[in-house]
């Protein structure tokens, strides 16, 4: 049924409320045939320059009509641009200035974000090794049985500290204030088997020139077997960091609104609650109760070691075939896959980086895309005599 009371024009004697009317219904008509009104959830606001002048002199008409479209435009393009950074799953890669490319999102579901190249490439990095080259002292906590839930706290210096000044994105005035990196999450594949989840919570603000600055509660992740995020979301039902993050959100705003005053909160002080926000989110996210990590205790131990089968690497390595070795062309990191979806993924160096289990369909879906590739002889060669090496060392 139509709302004829929103939808009705004010009387033609309140001149205001008609035009600002009129403006509204223009600037949704722009948005409406914008090839990126899709990234807005409708509750956004423009604000608009109008100048009039106080005497009717020359084609004044024209002259406001060209420079309020013009307003209109760029504020369009202002919003857009900050919400173009933000992909369900994916962080912004600064190389290719998009979060859509290659480089933007995790290639298992047990890694995080864990800053950028000095070219502006993310690295992403299995949370438990992460946290393990950190020396957290609560690394047993991911690792136990059944396993704990462990949320990382890292500053925005400490995440962008590699990155050379001139892959800035100074378009979007893009800039990372802090992010949490939460584990596990066990959740379902498609087949019903547990699988280890990492997710991060990244808060990012825009400034573009002429533009206000605008801040944002990113989430970056994959699902089980590599699975959008969006599609996880669909099978699991509750989202259990949903109050958490709807929280930040909330703090989110109250800061947006403090830099947008008339006396504006001051840089120090915005820094200052972003760090609050994030330490309340860290407890928020370790503290919540998640209805599906409620199992036995059995139970947890089975789904623990049927998704991280990090004891049989060496020995799958040890028995696979050369067919069974692939290249990960994203990460450069080889694949060695062993019985029943055992996957283990060894850096350059010989160095186990992670161990996931993966259905075929899953591992053949990598392959037709282009991100596993069989490795070569030489490769093959070099992994097995560096993890010999190693080995020979810990042995000695």
């Amino acid at each position: 049924m139509t709302n004829n009371r929103s939808s009705r024009l004010p009387p033609e004697k309140d001149a205001v409320a008609l035009a600002v009317q009129l403006l509204a219904k223009e600037l949704r008509h722009r948005l409406r045939r914008h090839p990126e009104a899709h990234l807005l959830n409708g509750r956004e606001s423009v604000e608009l320059r109008l100048r009039l002048p106080t005497l009717e002199r020359g084609d004044w008409v024209a002259e406001s009509r060209q420079e309020t479209s013009q307003s209109i435009d760029e504020a369009l393009a202002r919003l857009l641009l900050h919400r173009s950074v933000f992909r369900t799953g994916h962080v912004y890669c600064l190389r290719c200035a998009s979060p859509d490319c290659e480089h933007s999102v995790p290639t298992f579901s047990t890694e995080v974000f864990a800053g950028y190249s000095p070219s502006g490439i993310p690295k992403f990095r299995d949370l438990g090794q992460w946290l393990l080259e950190l020396k957290d002292p609560r690394i047993d906590q991911v690792y136990r049985t059944p396993p704990g839930l462990v949320a990382h706290l890292a500053t925005g210096e400490q995440l962008l500290e590699h990155l050379l000044p001139a892959f800035r994105d100074a378009d979007s005035g893009y800039h990372i204030h802090g992010q949490v990196a939460v584990g596990w999450y066990m959740f379902p594949t498609e087949y019903g088997l547990p699988t280890p989840v990492a997710l991060t919570f990244q808060v990012v603000s825009t400034r573009p020139k002429k533009g206000r600055r605008r801040f944002g509660l990113n989430l970056i992740g994959v699902g089980p077997d590599d699975e959008p995020l969006e599609n996880l979301f669909d099978r699991i039902g509750e989202i259990p960091w949903l109050d958490a993050s709807r929280w930040a959100h909330s703090i989110l705003r109250d800061v947006e609104r403090s830099v947008s005053r008339p006396k504006p909160a001051n840089e120090k002080q915005v820094e200052k609650r972003l760090a609050g926000m994030l330490a309340g989110l860290v407890r928020r996210l370790e503290h919540q109760r998640r209805s599906r990590d409620r199992k036995t205790h059995h139970g947890q131990k089975r789904h623990l070691d049927r998704s991280r089968p990090t004891d049989r690497a060496f020995a799958d390595l040890d028995q696979a075939k050369d067919e069974n070795i692939l290249f990960d062309t994203r990460r450069e990191t080889l694949v060695v896959i062993g019985d029943r979806g055992r996957t283990h993924v060894f850096n350059p160096s010989g160095r186990l980086v992670t161990s996931i289990r993966y259905s075929p369909t899953a591992i053949e879906k990598r392959l037709q895309r282009g991100l596993w590739k069989a490795a070569t002889h030489d490769q093959i060669g070099a992994l097995r005599k560096q993890v010999t090496l190693i080995q020979e060392g810990d042995e000695a």
